[in-house]
């Protein structure tokens, strides 16, 4: 993608309402309307230009005009679960994102233009662009002239590759005409097209076309042709052959429709004038959604969705034992088991009957789901959660520790932290992060290599206890100390890790704040005394920690993470403070003070780019750990 940020192929769009519709209107970075031909060239920008012009005229999102050479696919209400969205996936492996509404994907990919069906300059009509029966689509730089939303939500990270065997199959499957002409009529039980237009609010055009033959509203007869196939097009789900037969059986039917030019012609104008549109009755309808002939009506079967969901949807429910409550996770496609909030996943079952038709809605049918589902009684301890010590979670798949194989993700690793870059296999460039390290430790090869091997445990599902340590950071301020522990933070995602210093956790409510966090500590601890040091002991020790939230009963758990801490002073300690202690304690002094003409203001964002290189090292670091019996190779000093 970053090739492609810099090209000026980027604008800006914002929803409008046009002739009824909403749509997606393109901006230029100077807030005027433009449009996706070469005339407007001149106008385009670079991606950094349009996200700035996205915040300074408040528009909707960003996108690009496809250059030569490069192509996009467009899956518009489809679950990234759905076992289409997956077939395309693993064939068109390259750069994948959430479209703007959240209920589609887009990939982006590079092909060889000279091999793509083509005519005058255009995608061969053999083929859909945007195919009407299965909300699918594509276009091509240098074919089709129209822009491609860009919302940077990732789900595959990966370079944007050459995928034009893919994409040739995807035509093929996909796009191809001739296949949805030949496909059999849907007929939900009981349900008539024709008689289904005629009860409608409008019936009373249709019949006057379909039943009389009557034109009189209208300039022509080609006109009152492609009117009557507009309608029969909604209520028969875009369906060609039925269209040509249906209107074969109206009052309009004269020889002209034996041409095969102007009768294809004119029913695939109809079809792509529904915009995939269609009468709900006269689509394939999942097992869910079922069609009253009485009221002629589609409705949502409850329980049906509730099973569909069961069966469909990988989640998980953890008993939270910290506040006798239920955690809700639910598998994303990247991977990994995102927690989810009650009302995200009311949105999640919202989208099953959306995905159909928006205009079935009905809160009470979500909202009964949903309790179905949450008195189901299933429940999975949190224990099991990332309790498998020899695997870290990527982008591109599932790493092994001891055989460093990259295997694909699966729902059955219950992981709920993916480090956000992929799994190259082999080490990378890390200039900033080198020359980072060099002035953190004074140019000290082992301190260097026992930092890399704390974040690598962090970055791991090893148990934290197994080494019975704690990193302690200590001296001035501008060293980069805070810096190396949010880079940490950054690698491991919000939710995993908290800030809190060594007097907070020995208060009462402290320990509650690290349960089921996989870091804990301070990135700038004042001095403090330290009365007591149990909970320190116990966190570091693998020993049962007593927590309690205010107002709610208390909980044992065991700390499964890390402490680090920066400071500028150590603390003093209390209580029970023996050999004990400083046995647990690992101290790193950083005193080399990084004058302010030479401090970096954009530092850690440089760092997070190198975030590859950065956890290669970490990893190969963290497997000497384990090598060691989970044992840090501590320096001297």
């Amino acid at each position: 993608m970053q090739h492609l940020k810099t090209m000026n192929i980027w604008l800006c769009w914002r929803y409008e309402t046009t002739k009824g519709r909403r749509t997606k209107v393109p901006y230029g970075a100077d807030g005027k309307k433009i449009g996706t031909d070469g005339k407007y060239k001149s106008r385009w920008v670079t991606y950094e230009k349009a996200l700035e012009a996205v915040k300074k005229h408040s528009f909707d999102g960003v996108g690009l005009v496809i250059p030569p050479g490069y192509g996009g696919i467009d899956e518009d209400h489809r679950e990234s679960a759905d076992a289409l969205a997956v077939e395309i996936r693993e064939r068109v492996s390259t750069y994948e994102e959430r479209s703007p509404s959240g209920t589609g994907q887009h990939l982006l990919f590079q092909c060889d233009l000279a091999k793509i069906p083509q005519k005058d300059g255009k995608l061969d009509s053999r083929y859909y662009a945007k195919n009407p029966h299965n909300h699918l689509e594509i276009y091509f730089g240098g074919l089709t002239n129209r822009f491609f939303t860009f919302t940077g939500d990732v789900i595959s990270d990966k370079r944007v590759a050459d995928c034009t065997d893919a994409v040739l199959w995807f035509l093929d499957t996909h796009m191809q005409r001739a296949k949805f002409k030949k496909q059999k009529t849907h007929k939900s039980s009981g349900y008539d097209p024709i008689a289904a237009a005629r009860k409608a609010k409008n019936g009373d055009k249709f019949i006057a076309l379909y039943d009389h033959g009557d034109i009189s509203g209208y300039s022509s007869s080609s006109e009152a042709d492609l009117a009557l196939c507009n309608t029969l097009a909604l209520y028969t789900g875009g369906n060609e052959a039925e269209i040509d037969r249906l209107f074969r059986q109206s009052k309009l039917y004269r020889e002209k429709w034996e041409r095969e030019d102007y009768r294809e012609a004119t029913i695939q104008k109809a079809v792509l004038g529904c915009d995939g549109r269609f009468h709900p009755a006269a689509r394939p309808m999942p097992p869910y959604i079922f069609y009253d002939p009485k009221t002629e009506s589609v409705g949502v079967s409850r329980p049906l969705l509730a099973k569909y969901i069961r069966e469909n949807l990988r989640y998980l429910f953890v008993r939270d034992s910290a506040r006798g409550g239920v955690l809700r996770y639910v598998y994303e496609d990247g991977g990994v088991y995102a927690l989810y909030s009650d009302d995200m996943l009311r949105g999640v079952i919202k989208g099953y009957i959306t995905s159909f038709d928006e205009t079935i809605l009905r809160m009470g049918d979500v909202g009964e789901v949903f309790q179905q589902l949450t008195t189901d009684l299933v429940f999975v301890d949190s224990t099991a959660l990332n309790a498998d010590e020899g695997m870290i979670n990527f982008h591109n798949g599932i790493l092994q520790l001891d055989t460093l194989q990259l295997i694909p993700h699966s729902p059955d690793y219950l992981s709920t932290v993916q480090i956000p870059c992929q799994w190259k296999g082999e080490a990378q460039p890390t200039p900033v992060f080198d020359r980072f390290m060099q002035d953190l430790t004074c140019g000290r090869k082992d301190i260097e290599k026992l930092l890399l091997q704390f974040i690598g445990v962090c970055l791991s599902n090893v148990k934290g206890w197994r080494l019975k340590k704690a990193l302690f950071l200590v001296g001035k301020g501008d060293t980069g100390k805070s810096q190396l522990k949010s880079l940490t933070e950054r690698l491991l995602g919000k939710g995993n890790y908290v800030g809190i210093d060594l007097k907070e956790l020995e208060a009462r409510f402290g320990t509650g704040n690290i349960y089921m966090k996989r870091l804990a500590g301070s990135a700038d601890m004042s001095f403090a005394s330290i009365d007591e040091v149990k909970v320190f002991k116990k966190a570091t020790g693998g020993d049962s920690l007593f927590a309690e939230f205010k107002g709610q009963n208390g909980f044992e758990f065991v700390y499964d993470g890390l402490l680090w801490f920066c400071m500028n002073r150590l603390p003093k300690f209390g209580g029970d403070n023996g050999e004990w202690v400083y046995n647990r304690i690992m101290v790193v002094e950083c005193n080399n003070v990084i004058p302010p003409q030479k401090q970096d203001k954009q530092l850690l964002d440089k760092l997070y780019v190198e975030r590859e290189g950065i956890v290669y090292k970490a990893v190969m670091a963290l497997r000497e750990v384990i090598a060691n019996g989970y044992a840090f190779d501590e320096p001297d000093a």
